[in-house]
């Protein structure tokens, strides 16, 4: 039987939903952060100014349960609308206070404060946590200048950008006059706008349905995500007590933990599910959640175990690693895997972390060999990552199952055995020489962040496979990428900058070379250029001065195919084989 919701629903103007009464509205715990960017503020303010009819701006829900008792009315779904509102009367206000201070006063008073009958002023929008402090202190207080302000997170990002945008487009319009009330009789003209939208008011009244309104609800222009819904569905699960919110103080520790990877929140939900339970699409993750997990504490406190893998994974240090077994080597393939921005990996790591202690094994190997593979089918090949991220998922799953309950006296070589069948998949996956080659061919130098760090990765990959001991012994702050044959030759090459476009950026052309050496090698000739060469330590280089040597110091086009066809057959068959 369908679930029935009392609830009123009634076409109104904006200014008779948030201007008129003296009504707060409180963004609930289940809700999402502020999200919209100039994509949906541009759109808004495009809709508003080229309009001269009020529009209909969509419907607002809200549920009334607690008004009576706590003075505030639940925004279940209309939250974006109401802080960029919010966050336009407040630039109104601003532009406001160098033409009339008293009008500016006005717009506070009214579309941003309510005050009651013994003068205690309130904020009549009131964000999630996150943003409260944020939000109050640089737009809603009217004391401080936003310009100034130096955003935390992504949600305070995105209302100092908004506030921005709305500044200037105010600043188009009001300039357009000259004298100072007609500039005043514009920004009311402005508000009346934004007063005279249309939008369908629907009241409930009760915070239980509230939870199933949302997860059918969009807000205007943004989809809800699957992270969005399973906040909504925990809280749902997991009522906030008396004394302390459990799920809302753990779920503020997973998103702080997943904020510091740069990675977006439902990826990392579904890279913990697919690592645990099984595989599938972002598409039907949320509602695979909902009908499998029962014990949504135990649910919420894996997860943020797992959010704490993962900021390990994914940005921790070195010393984070020194409790697993040949832990330095661990860190050095995470750290070229994070080089090579490549995540699916992160699914099988997640289940090898959270097992650590039933493997009974040393996971080193198998993190090795999975940044080999990597580079290889990902980093050069460019292969198609689903199907490893199913192969990994996979494996994952496995391994957990293999760790469920109390260890037994075969539990290890089980283990083991997954590893090693998991080491033959990667080696049957290995792209062949003829795909690995044409692209390998194709390396090359380009002037962007990413793009150093990989040739950089690459090089000292050539250098550490000279080295007696294998550990990777070069420190990346401390080296430069050197171009043998400068990117802007002096005159002694006989070369210019245009001729020499096609191949100078190539790998077979670089090297690395001691920040010092590389400023006084510059772009001096070969011999000369040699001589700076040689004062190098690094084995990589010794080993290309002995090579140019051979070729009687000479350097050319030929010369550099010839080397970086050469580094393709090392790396293929030696460095990145598994």
């Amino acid at each position: 039987m369908a679930k029935e919701f009392s609830f009123e629903a009634n076409d109104k103007k904006i200014e008779d939903v948030l201007f008129s009464l003296k009504r707060r509205f409180i963004v609930p715990r289940y809700q999402r952060p502020y999200a919209w960017n100039l994509e949906q503020i541009t759109e808004f303010w495009n809709d508003l100014i080229t309009n001269n009819e009020p529009y209909f701006l969509g419907s607002f829900v809200f549920c009334t349960e607690n008004e009576e008792d706590e003075n505030y009315v639940q925004i279940i779904d209309g939250q974006q609308r109401l802080l960029t509102i919010t966050i336009l009367m407040a630039v109104l206000r601003d532009h406001a206070i160098t033409l009339n201070p008293k009008q500016a006063d006005l717009y506070q008073r009214h579309d941003i404060y309510i005050e009651d009958r013994y003068g205690k002023e309130s904020f009549r929008v009131i964000p999630d946590d996150l943003l409260k402090d944020y939000f109050e202190t640089y737009i809603q207080s009217g004391k401080n200048n936003i310009s100034v302000s130096i955003p935390q997170l992504p949600e305070e990002m995105r209302v100092k950008q908004n506030y921005e945008y709305f500044f200037e487009k105010v600043k188009e319009e009001i300039d357009r006059f000259s004298s100072n009330d007609d500039k005043l009789k514009q920004l009311d003209a402005i508000r009346k706008k934004v007063s005279r939208l249309i939008v369908i008011n629907v009241e409930i009244e009760r915070e239980e349905d509230a939870y199933e309104i949302f997860e059918t609800t969009n807000a205007r222009g943004l989809d809800l995500s699957v992270s969005d819904l399973l906040k909504n569905l925990v809280f749902k699960r997991i009522p906030a007590g008396k004394d302390r919110d459990v799920a809302k103080d753990i779920w503020q520790e997973i998103t702080n933990n997943i904020y510091d990877t740069e990675t977006e929140l439902r990826k990392f939900i579904r890279y913990y599910w697919l690592s645990k339970y099984t595989s599938v699409t972002e598409k039907k993750l949320y509602r695979d959640i909902k009908n499998k997990i029962t014990e949504w504490q135990t649910f919420l406190n894996n997860l943020k175990e797992a959010s704490i893998d993962f900021n390990k994974l994914l940005v921790g240090n070195e010393n984070d690693f020194m409790q697993y077994k040949n832990g330095n080597r661990i860190f050095n393939s995470l750290i070229a895997l994070r080089i090579m921005n490549v995540t699916q990996c992160y699914v099988l790591f997640l289940s090898i972390l959270r097992n650590y202690d039933k493997l009974k094994t040393d996971p080193s190997r198998i993190v090795e060999q999975v940044e080999k593979f990597t580079f290889a089918y990902s980093t050069v090949c460019n292969l198609p990552g689903n199907k490893v991220e199913k192969m990994y998922s996979k494996y994952a799953i496995m391994i957990d199952k293999a760790c469920e309950g109390t260890l037994h006296r075969n539990q290890s070589a089980k283990i083991q055995n997954i590893l090693s069948t998991l080491e033959g998949e990667l080696k049957d996956n290995m792209p062949s020489y003829a795909i690995y080659s044409e692209p390998f061919m194709q390396l090359s130098y380009r002037n962007t962040e990413y793009n150093r760090r990989m040739i950089k990765y690459v090089l000292s990959k050539y250098d550490t496979n000279l080295r007696t001991t294998k550990e990777n012994k070069i420190d990346f702050n401390n080296v430069n990428i050197e171009h043998i044959l400068p990117q802007k030759p002096d005159s002694s090459w006989g070369l210019k900058a245009k001729d020499i476009k096609k191949y100078v950026n190539k790998l077979g052309n670089l090297t690395l070379l001691d920040k010092k050496i590389n400023s006084v090698a510059q772009n001096k000739s070969i011999k000369d250029k040699l001589h700076d060469l040689e004062k190098s330590t690094l084995p990589i280089t010794i080993e290309f001065v002995k090579h140019l040597k051979t070729l009687n110091n000479k350097w050319s086009e030929k010369h550099i195919n010839n080397r970086q066809k050469e580094l393709c057959e090392i790396g293929f068959n030696h460095i990145w084989r598994l």
